[in-house]
């Protein structure tokens, strides 16, 4: 069995996929499959990819429903006792990003930092504790993410309801339980691609209301507690 699954879905990617491709073809760890979902590109997307054939241990070319059931399906098709999805246009932050990873402490979810549009952007740190009130208001992207196989599985992988935040409900849904050990990788391990379908214009408004779904569903509690522990504050400060 591998250390890692690397999967890579992709629609119409001609202009970002090289890069990559290059990401994960330098990486020095060589523990890891590289699976790669293609939705039936028409850009020469797959002409590209099959540059990269040998390096890759399972590609599929086919309709899917969404960019969710590409990532499941590639899930489904993994070994690995890790999964992480470094999608079409995304990029790992340095040939040593597996290694890094692989050197973390054994948890189920472990998770590292992400540049923000490229190398030279700005370095998104995350926290160490990422409890529920770190997620009522921010996420970890799933391309510094590194899920425990079995753990994908048994939580059920992506909600494929959702077209843009199923990343974030996933992660809500594991860690809200605080039953998920997890891990802080102290590195960068991705870059993140700025001009992604979840950050276009278009989608904020889509993506808006699927937070508000996942806050109400997972949060709601808590965001009960947090205003009342507010108002008890500002009740004892009144008081003087």
């Amino acid at each position: 069995m591998k250390r890692f699954s690397v999967i890579t879905v992709c629609l119409n990617e001609a202009k970002s996929i090289r890069a990559t491709c290059d990401s994960i073809c330098r990486q020095s760890f060589k523990d890891f499959e590289w699976i790669v979902i293609d939705g039936a590109s028409t850009d020469g997307t797959k002409e590209l990819l099959n540059e990269y054939r040998s390096s890759i241990h399972l590609l599929v070319s086919e309709p899917d429903k969404g960019i969710y059931n590409a990532m499941n399906k590639g899930a489904s098709k993994a070994t690995g006792t890790y999964i992480i999805f470094m999608n079409g246009g995304d990029c790992f932050a340095s040939s040593e990003a597996l290694e890094l990873a692989s050197q973390a402490k054994s948890a189920q979810l472990l998770y590292g930092d992400v540049y923000l549009g490229n190398q030279n952007g700005e370095l998104e740190i995350y926290p160490n504790i990422i409890g529920p009130g770190y997620l009522l208001n921010k996420m970890i992207p799933h391309q510094s993410t590194f899920y425990e196989r079995a753990t994908f599985e048994a939580f059920g992988g992506y909600d494929e309801s959702f077209e843009i935040a199923a990343d974030y409900d996933l992660n809500a849904r594991l860690l809200e339980t605080e039953s998920v050990s997890y891990c802080h990788i102290l590195h960068p391990i991705a870059i993140f691609d700025l001009k992604g379908i979840s950050n276009s214009k278009d989608f904020r408004s889509l993506r808006k209301q699927e937070n508000h779904r996942i806050r109400k569903k997972y949060f709601k509690n808590y965001r009960y507690s947090m205003k009342c522990l507010r108002q008890e504050i500002t009740n004892f400060i009144s008081r003087g």
